[in-house]
């Protein structure tokens, strides 16, 4: 974990910490919502009030859905508030965090390897991390500054005890202690409050591969620790693409071993990781200047770009998903949700989330050949050596448009919006059907959001984006910030709406 300064000021404001079994990790969303939609109604005519003071209020009475969801059943009657919601905003954001990242249907398990992992109370770094996170998300969605120093008193007291335990050869190897880094991380990105996220994204991936490396091959041998390090790398591998720098021997090494631990069926992600690897590799080497003649360039991209092809051809179902059609009838209301006529479903996040890392990949090939093709500079070496130099580049972009609007029909799946236009489709043909419990409600992920960012960033800074499909993205990254409480995408966003291209910054 690489330190990034003193905690924040919010830290002098704490009377001191509480007792971390306090912080009991317990699933009560359900009652805890119900009752905190029952007081919302009851108190219309408070809730007005209670934004004008949001900095004497804890949290925010709302009735935001895509965060928390409201039972299909009726809330029973109620009156005041309970007292420990007064108290307990902890547990509120808890059971959030819970429900909307570890466990539930194909959004909501992206990190489920935290719930075995947080049954062990003495677990206090990860502890604290977790009740960090949640806080930080329910405070952006709820806009309460009180909730947010909350977030940084813990935050605190998780990156003291990370850096405790990452200072013992032997502790610093166990599971939670990975899973906390992996949450200081996201608490940077839901708490991100600038535009150098991208360098602190950086430096957190850097020392979580360090921390892979410690770990060694056992730690494939567990469910949490074969979950984490699938996702740490692909992470990584993008972090060293985007930076063109070596990727570490240790995710190779590691990728030719995790095949022992990992279901047939799954065999996928790592053999996709493989190709990435490949392409992160030979990115460095460009940068090296490893390449005598720009043909030798492009053939070994296309090489690459052609094994990436050929591995997801026929995926297995697991791993597949199917393309929809919007209807027709609903395309308008729902343009702000989707880019095209049409959009794909996935069977789970995981899903998803590979099939945007290979689409992220490739996008990335085809800029580097047109970035090649655009340095020869005489118009004779041109036609001499690239004879079919102009179907190259339109082959090139034709293929990075697809791939980034492939991407782009991922974020109906990913925040819940093809469930939004089922809902839409069903009222029309039978309104019976529309009201059924399938269709009672939609939630919006944070596991969706959380994965979707970073696609979505190189897709609009693709350079084959036009500037109304950059806008689209643009609004897509706010619904993320603002419905998930996510802020690095609301910084995101605010670079593509500033014309800024993330890429230049790293070189």
């Amino acid at each position: 974990m690489v330190y990034r300064g003193k905690p924040s000021p919010s830290c002098a404001v704490c009377t001191g910490y509480r007792d971390q079994s306090d912080f009991g990790f317990q699933d009560q969303s359900e009652e805890v919502v119900r009752n905190y939609h029952q007081s919302a109604k009851k108190k219309g005519k408070e809730k007005e009030k209670e934004k004008r003071s949001i900095t004497s209020s804890p949290i925010l009475p709302s009735t935001t859905t895509g965060t928390l969801v409201t039972p299909a059943s009726s809330p029973p009657s109620a009156g005041s508030p309970p007292r420990s919601l007064a108290t307990s905003v902890q547990d509120i954001a808890r059971g959030y965090l819970y429900t909307n990242y570890m466990t539930g249907g194909p959004r909501t398990r992206y990190m489920a390897y935290l719930v075995p992992l947080m049954e062990d109370r003495q677990n206090r770094a990860l502890d604290a991390a977790v009740t960090a996170v949640a806080l930080a998300a329910l405070s952006n969605i709820h806009a309460s500054p009180r909730t947010m120093l909350k977030a940084h008193v813990e935050y605190s007291t998780a990156l003291s005890a990370t850096n405790q335990a990452l200072r013992d050869p032997n502790i610093c190897k166990r599971d939670d202690v990975l899973a906390a880094v992996v949450m200081l991380g996201i608490f940077e990105i839901v708490s991100c409050t600038d535009t150098s996220f991208i360098d602190r994204w950086m430096n957190h991936l850097d020392g979580a591969a360090k921390l892979l490396e410690a770990r060694g091959p056992e730690q494939l041998s567990r469910p949490e620790g074969l979950d984490m390090f699938t996702q740490l790398r692909a992470q990584i591998t993008l972090s060293e693409i985007y930076q063109q720098r070596h990727s570490a021997p240790i995710l190779a090494q590691l990728t030719e071993q995790v095949h022992c631990y990992r279901d047939a069926k799954d065999h996928i992600l790592d053999q996709l990781g493989s190709i990435v690897i490949k392409l992160a590799n030979f990115c460095a080497n460009v940068k090296e200047g490893r390449f005598e003649k720009p043909v030798e360039i492009i053939r070994t991209a296309l090489s690459i770009d052609a094994a990436f092809v050929s591995l997801l051809i026929i995926a297995p179902s697991a791993w597949s998903y199917t393309i929809a059609k919007v209807p027709t009838a609903h395309s308008a209301t729902l343009a702000p949700h989707i880019w095209g006529p049409t959009y794909h479903i996935y069977k789970s996040i995981a899903a998803s989330s590979m099939w945007n890392n290979y689409r992220c990949a490739r996008i990335l090939i085809q800029e580097l050949i047109l970035d090649t093709l655009d340095g020869i500079s005489a118009s004779t070496e041109r036609d001499i050596a690239f004879p079919q130099r102009h179907t190259l580049e339109l082959q090139c972009r034709q293929t990075a448009l697809q791939l980034v609007e492939d991407i782009c029909a991922s974020v109906p799946f990913s925040l819940g919006s093809e469930m939004e236009m089922e809902i839409a489709s069903n009222k029309s043909a039978d309104s019976a059907a529309a009201n059924s419990p399938a269709c009672a409600g939609v939630a919006i992920s944070g596991s969706g959001g959380l994965t979707l960012m970073w696609p979505l960033l190189v897709a609009a800074n693709s350079g084959v984006a036009p500037k109304d499909l950059r806008n689209w993205i643009a609004g897509s990254l706010n619904k993320i910030g603002h419905s998930m409480g996510i802020n690095q995408a609301l910084a995101m966003s605010k670079l593509l709406q500033d014309q800024m291209k993330t890429r230049a910054w790293l070189s």
